[in-house]
């Protein structure tokens, strides 16, 4: 028995360093279509669209809309799940999924992500390279027939391969995809990870070099009394992660409400983003925005200017991601943690005993945004000094990092990545549930076996089939379209003088809260909460569609199926 734990653990770290290998290279390739479509946008299709009027060229708007013209239909036909930033989607694979992802995810991902940020879109790149990196891993634990455990490990270490390789940070990498995506993790389980993170790493760095992300000053503490500024910093930044995040999602619901095709939303949203923009051209708010941060650490803009930049980065980026594009979240959220954490350091460096050098202010600030939006303090603690080549900023780092964690965690329920499933009924936190790991659709009875009802059955004869099947409930069905539930409840209300009087349609209840696919099955057990016994599984997007039934007993079989899930090791 432990000759095979042996060997299978060696298979899995010679995966986990094949994976870092196509994970770097993947990172290699969409940095490289970034540059390919960065060039052919605003030097090959930009000379032929300038217009300037009053300085400022309006041809430079077009350019996020054009692309988006074309990330649309791509994301709406071929891989849906590309849509957005990205990471949610590896987190659902890996908690949901069994660590399965379609093969075709990586390809169409760096193809509409790189063209999303090649036009200008304000978007990053982690979110797009952790999806890309988390496909190659998922892919090769289908092709090795791995279990389950096994292949939920190697989309983690693609995952880190892919981030590590992009923000030259290892360890960050690793951390990142342990503390976002596989909380838990067992000790041995970190070794594959770790050896992905840093073959990633060093496979990108062949070709773009081992430079730091940015330049810094070594920092140096003056006094130890500068860290206590470094808590209300923490605190405001966890409220301004807050808003960060909540923003971020109106837009999403705001172009959900728009009566347009979902493909020409891209266009739309580029076009609204290129507008704003162009305005700011050389700061940052068209792409990743990496040459706005460098000018706010080299403390070339005014604390007026940072606040500007700060907000537009939040709307452009809302804008192109609310539209429906695909690119990440992280490198905006350090763009707009750099600009308030500047602009509060004029301040704050007239104050006694704090810190006099600004750069240290805006890498605090980017490190503490993050850190509340993703709930993930340890990943900026980490990466930050990797990013920056200085790991005297650990302390700040620790302080700020902390105290915005905690207040997001106090004031907000999931993160920047949850929230995004949570908000299509699936729930994925830090603890496995095992009712979380099940789908309505695993445990529904199909529509085609449900005993069902029409609106003029007399409640007679209802009552006799509740009686002869013992079911719970029966939907009521009009001309093949659902029109509500009968429920047992609704019909003990019934004298029983009147049931043959009364029909289904005079008790039928049709608001019950609807049920999706999709949904899981501790969302179930949250919506009955003992108010129901069954409820109708209807099409998302039509509402009278029925497409089964899941009731209470259900949901142990839920409980059952979610136990057999958990199982981490075969």
């Amino acid at each position: 028995m432990m000759k095979k734990g042996v060997k299978t653990w060696f298979k899995i770290n010679l995966l986990s360093i094949l994976v870092g290998i196509t994970g770097g290279l993947g990172a290699i390739v969409f940095r490289k279509m970034i540059e390919f479509f960065h060039y052919l946008f605003f030097t090959v299709i930009l000379n032929h669209i300038t217009y300037q009027v009053g300085g400022v060229n309006l041809g430079i708007a077009l350019l996020p809309a054009l692309g988006g013209l074309v990330v649309g239909p791509i994301v709406n036909r071929v891989a849906p799940e590309t849509k957005g930033h990205g990471v949610p989607e590896v987190l659902e694979a890996v908690t949901l999924k069994e660590g399965v992802i379609r093969s075709r995810v990586a390809a169409v991902k760096i193809l509409v992500s790189s063209l999303t940020i090649g036009s200008g879109g304000s978007v990053g790149r982690e979110g797009p390279i952790a999806q890309i990196g988390s496909s190659v891993g998922s892919v090769l634990g289908q092709m090795f027939s791995l279990p389950e455990s096994y292949r939920r490990l190697l989309v983690v270490c693609g995952l880190a391969s892919g981030i590590s390789g992009t923000f030259m940070a290892p360890l960050g990498g690793a951390v990142f995809g342990i503390e976002v995506i596989y909380s838990g993790v067992a000790a041995y389980d970190i070794i594959p990870v770790i050896l992905s993170s840093v073959v990633g790493m060093f496979v990108t760095a062949e070709v773009f070099g081992l430079q730091p992300a940015f330049l810094l000053p070594v920092y140096h503490m003056v006094n130890p009394l500068e860290l206590l500024y470094f808590v209300p910093i923490g605190v405001l930044f966890g409220l301004i992660a807050m808003t960060w995040t909540r923003g971020l999602y109106f837009f999403e619901d705001l172009f959900d409400r728009v009566s347009l095709p979902e493909w020409l939303k891209p266009s739309i949203g580029g076009l609204l983003t290129g507008l704003l923009a162009m305005f700011f051209v050389g700061y940052g708010i068209f792409g990743t925005g990496y040459e706005g941060i460098d000018l706010a650490i080299a403390g070339e803009l005014s604390w007026k200017i940072l606040i500007v930049l700060g907000v537009a980065k939040f709307l452009a980026t809302g804008i192109t991601l609310g539209s429906g594009s695909s690119g990440g979240i992280f490198a905006p959220s350090l763009y707009m943690g750099c600009m308030f954490g500047g602009a509060l350091g004029y301040f704050l460096m007239a104050l006694p005993f704090a810190s006099k050098e600004l750069y240290v202010y805006a890498i605090v600030g980017m490190a503490a945004l993050f850190s509340g939006a993703a709930k993930a303090p340890l990943t900026c603690i980490i990466m930050l000094p990797e990013m920056s080549g200085n790991y005297y900023l650990l302390a700040p780092l620790m302080m700020a990092c902390a105290c915005s964690y905690f207040v997001s965690t106090v004031f907000m329920e999931g993160s920047i990545y949850t929230l995004k499933l949570k908000r299509r009924g699936v729930e994925v936190d830090q603890t496995i549930d095992p009712l979380k790991l099940v789908y309505v659709e695993e445990i529904m009875t199909p529509a085609d076996q449900v005993v069902h009802v029409k609106p003029d059955t007399p409640l007679s004869v209802v009552s006799f089939m509740i009686w002869e099947t013992e079911h719970t409930g029966f939907p009521v069905i009009d001309n093949g379209r659902y029109a509500g539930m009968i429920t047992l409840e609704s019909l003990s209300k019934v004298p029983q003088e009147k049931l043959d009087e009364l029909k289904a349609e005079d008790i039928m209840v049709s608001g019950l809260p609807p049920i999706h696919p999709r949904h899981t099955g501790h969302y179930v057990m949250e919506t009955m909460n003992r108010e129901y016994e069954i409820l109708p599984v209807l099409a998302p997007g039509d509402g009278d569609r029925l497409l089964g039934v899941v009731s209470d007993a259900d949901v142990l079989k839920a409980i059952q199926l979610g136990k057999k899930k958990m199982r981490i090791f075969e």
